[in-house]
Formats: structure tokens, sequence, C-alpha cells
């Protein structure tokens, strides 16, 4: 029997990005941010109960695809409904999986898809909650270096955070959790990388994260469908909606009715 062939994924042709700015891959939402997301800025997308994995690829995939055409990579904390192999999946249809597997990287907390080359485990081996052991401490560390040149790639080129805040929240604490990610978006300003925050209803560090954000969306859904508003910067109301001319994963910003 003859071997099934994988059809490959459609082309990419990423938007430009400018000295100043990474283009969002959405053309719409780089207009109403005059530009893209500033290099090494915290972009904080608040959700409520209503928004799915699914909408989130609406609104990110054009972003990570921008990316990874350009030779740069995603470092991932994927939200608690989500979880690997499935993001994997569904990035795939859009992007080859030798690119996917060579630029992302998946931080896991809980053992989820082990042994696959883009899953960077953290998991303690003896599964205890406990804060980690001096060792346990530097082979993380260790890893996470790993994997932050796995996405920067040979030439050391800027690359994406993107943070699901209620895994740190849910394991460190709101405080311990603000303070973390303090650190973490000061080095990415350093490193010059775009960070996308992923921030669910009912987390105690929600005031400290909103407070670090760059820009700061909120998402949701009601009777037009999903809906995107700026509160930094302030932009009206727009219903992200497939581009049905370009095709998938493009999609456009569309202003809701007053």
């Amino acid at each position: 029997m003859p071997t099934a062939t994988r059809t490959p994924p459609p082309a990419w042709t990423p938007l430009p990005d400018s000295d100043e700015r990474f283009s969002s891959g959405i053309r719409d939402l780089d207009r109403l941010l005059g530009g893209g997301y500033g290099r090494g800025h915290h972009v904080v997308f608040e959700l409520d109960e209503s928004v799915s994995v699914e909408d989130l690829d609406l609104l990110h995939f054009p972003t990570y695809l921008n990316f990874l055409y350009q030779s740069r990579g995603i470092v991932t904390i994927l939200p608690s409904n989500d979880s690997p192999h499935a993001f994997r999946q569904r990035l795939s249809r859009f992007v080859t999986r030798r690119r996917f597997d060579s630029r992302v990287r998946v931080m896991d907390y809980v053992g989820e898809d082990e042994g696959s080359s883009y899953v960077v485990n953290f998991r303690r081996p003896d599964g205890g909650a406990e804060p980690p052991r001096p060792v346990d401490r530097r082979r993380a560390i260790a890893k996470a270096i790993a994997a932050e040149k796995a996405a920067q790639g040979g030439r050391g080129r800027p690359f994406i955070e993107a943070t699901a805040f209620e895994i740190f929240d849910t394991l460190l604490g709101s405080e311990k959790a603000a303070q973390s990610f303090f650190l973490g978006v000061k080095r990415a300003r350093q490193l010059g990388n775009l960070v996308l925050g992923i921030l669910g209803p009912g987390l105690g560090s929600a005031p400290a994260i909103r407070r670090m954000a760059d820009v700061h969306f909120l998402l949701h859904h009601d009777e037009v469908g999903l809906v995107l508003r700026g509160v930094r910067p302030r932009i009206a109301a727009h219903m992200i909606v497939p581009d049905a001319e370009a095709g998938a994963p493009r999609v456009r910003l569309v202003p809701t009715p007053v």
C-alpha cells in the first residue's frame, strides 16, 4: 500500500517589522497599534470565561507565524485547558512540524507529553509540591536556558514569550507569581523579546500583571461574536473575524456597532 503523505501547510507571508515594532501578523491590529507591538513590550490579553483556546488561536497564531517564518521562536506556558500535543497539532496546520520542533518550546509543569522534543518538563521527579531543592533548581535553569537558545536560533534573534498566568498563580501563589513575572518582564525588555500574557478571570496576581503591561486588551464574546477592546492604548471594540478572502489563519478586525 502506498504511504500516505502529509499535505504541506499553506505558505505564510510575514508582514514586515520595523526597527521599533514587531508586526502582529494582523494588518488591522498593526494599524490600530501604530505599527505593531513594541519590541520588548509586555502585552496582556485579559479574558472572560467565554473565550476558548480556539478563540485565542485566531488572535495569536498570526503573530506566532510571523515570528516562525522569520526564523524566530516561541517559548510558551499554555493555559490549563490546552496541552503541548494539541497546541502543536493546531499550529502545524500552518507551519511545518520541523520548523515547530526546532523553534517552539512548551514549558510544562505537570508531566504532559513527556519525551517530545518541544516539551520542556519541570515536574519534580518525585511529584512533590515542595519548593525545589538546589539540584532541581540548577536543572531547571539549565533547561530554561536550552529552551531559550532553541527559540533564539544561532543568531540570537528575539522571540515570543507567551504565558498563561493561571499556571504561575496556581503553583506559586499570587504574590510570588507576580514577583517572578516582574523579573521575567524586565529580562524580556533587555533581550527585546515580545511577551504575550494570557490573564484569565479570578487570578490574585491580576492587579500586578495589569500594572506591568505596556499593552492591555480585553477579550470576550457578546451577541456579535469575539470582541477585542484596548484598555492601553484606548481602542474601540472590534470583532475578530476570519479573513474569508485571504484564508485561515488570517483574520480581520471589524469595528462593532455603537
